[in-house]
């Protein structure tokens, strides 16, 4: 008897790069199935999401229901993104899919994809079914960043500090859990079809940078407007911070209207510093911001600032504090910042990294030598 049963819900460019595709997979009950090595389907795809029914309570076939459901309507949303993908696993009738949505990350990335999203069917005293989902990032996409080669100042010996670097804000957070949603999984095919026109959009420059960015921003829009933040500020937050993230980008593929993308990309930062205040990313993406507007130093410095009071434990925010003291020509405290970045990861058991020797490197021509 076979294991799985693989049934084409709809295909368009099987096995081609330059096509979008999708394929539901209904899996028999056999609890090696996922043990054994997987063919990766649409191996040629550039953003692939692989998804899992929904569980569901007793019988109640509502989690196969909403699963082809969100494959048709991420489908059908990127229609035009070659390169897109969607790979769904459902069990038959009777059959319920708990034994494999534990394993979703293995499979996901034995099928080479870039996301992965699962969830649960919870039935209200109404008869509504609630829909909770969580989506995980096992490749995240591009961040975005700002170069402060533009900075020389003087340091504190009145010699000139002329040392290079890059505020990098990227993606760290790997998980969105969506809170409960009202039967319909429209608004969940609008974050995720956002979330892969900015895989692709952030990978490119010009022309092709603008076209995908803009129809990410369009859905990350439609999520927005959609959601009330008294229902899911959370999920909110990161719709947002993308929105951010797309605007900042497109500020620099479009530098013709480079000043309206930026204030726009402001705008949703700061939506999302109000919506989830304690976000280390937004506070790095704020300053990331500031930069490209040219706003006093004193306003970025308080970002990064934030970033490193709330991630403490990231080395990667007290690099940026360091570079940002640099370029303003604070040698001392870009190399206390540097000191305590190098015992975070030795704290962690993380090898020492190479950003904060070749900063120190750059620092030492500048440091004051003790009387």
């Amino acid at each position: 008897m076979s294991i799985a049963r693989w049934v084409v819900w709809l295909v368009l460019g099987l096995m081609v790069a330059t096509a979008r595709a999708g394929m539901v997979i209904e899996v028999v009950e056999d609890p090696r199935y996922f043990e054994r090595q997987q063919q990766v389907i649409f191996p040629h795809a550039e953003v692939k999401l692989v998804t899992f029914e929904f569980e569901s309570v007793g019988g109640d076939e509502r989690g196969k229901q909403r699963a082809k459901q969100l494959h048709d309507q991420f489908l059908a949303k990127i229609h035009d993104l070659h390169g897109g993908a969607i790979i769904t696993f459902v069990t038959p009738p009777g059959q319920k899919i708990d034994n494999y949505r534990a394993k979703a990350e293995q499979i996901a990335k034995q099928q080479q994809a870039q996301m992965v999203l699962w969830g649960r069917i919870l039935v209200e005293r109404s008869g509504t079914p609630l829909i909770s989902a969580r989506l995980m990032l096992l490749e995240p996409p591009p961040g975005v960043s700002a170069d402060l080669r533009h900075l020389a100042n003087m340091g504190e010996g009145g010699a000139p500090v002329e040392v290079k670097g890059v505020i990098d804000a990227p993606v760290a957070q790997m998980r969105v859990d969506f809170n409960t949603l009202e039967n319909d999984v429209t608004t969940l095919a609008h974050f995720l079809s956002g979330l892969a026109r900015y895989y692709k959009g952030a990978a490119r420059e010009g022309e092709q940078a603008r076209r995908w960015l803009r129809s990410s921003i369009d859905d990350f829009r439609a999520y927005v407007d959609t959601v009330d933040e008294k229902q899911d500020r959370a999920a909110l937050a990161q719709a947002r911070l993308y929105l951010a993230r797309a605007y900042l980008r497109l500020a620099e593929a479009d530098s013709a209207q480079s000043s309206r993308w930026l204030t726009q990309a402001r705008d949703h930062a700061e939506e999302a510093a109000r919506l989830n205040p304690y976000d280390a990313g937004v506070a790095t993406v704020l300053a990331v911001v500031t930069i490209e507007q040219g706003v006093d130093s004193a306003v970025t410095r308080a970002h990064l600032m934030r970033a490193v009071g709330l991630a403490p434990t990231d080395a990667n925010v007290r690099i940026n504090l360091a570079v940002f003291e640099s370029a303003a020509g604070q040698v001392s405290e870009a190399l206390r910042q540097l000191d305590n970045a190098s015992f975070v990861q030795r704290a962690i058991n993380q090898a020492p990294l190479p950003s904060v020797q070749m900063l120190r490197e750059q620092l030492k021509p500048f440091e004051k030598t003790p009387p």
